[in-house]
């Protein structure tokens, strides 16, 4: 729970991968710091849940990268998150 009536000398709104690591260089800084994250459990972190496995397309697990993210993975992921404003050509590119 958190102690609204305790002054913290950063507040970081949001639990993304940018926040956490705002964060973090204030408390190793010195400061008291408080992360507010609003969103619902399952959406907690931001767009930092979407970079699993680097965002490299590969079809098998290897030392660093676990379980296999396609090419078609990929894809259709970019497709979902942009809501199809993507550009097919550089994505393939980037892709491939």
């Amino acid at each position: 729970m958190v102690d609204f009536a305790r002054k913290y000398d950063v507040l970081v709104i949001g639990g993304g991968n940018a926040a956490l690591c705002a964060a973090i260089s204030a408390r190793r800084a010195g400061a008291s710091v408080l992360v507010l994250e609003g969103a619902p459990k399952f959406y907690r972190g931001g767009n930092t849940r979407h970079t699993r496995n680097m965002r490299c397309a590969h079809d098998a697990a290897t030392d660093i990268l676990t379980g296999p993210y396609t090419e078609q993975e990929f894809w259709e992921d970019l497709l979902r998150v942009t809501g199809g404003e993507t550009d097919e050509e550089l994505a393939r590119h980037m892709i491939g």
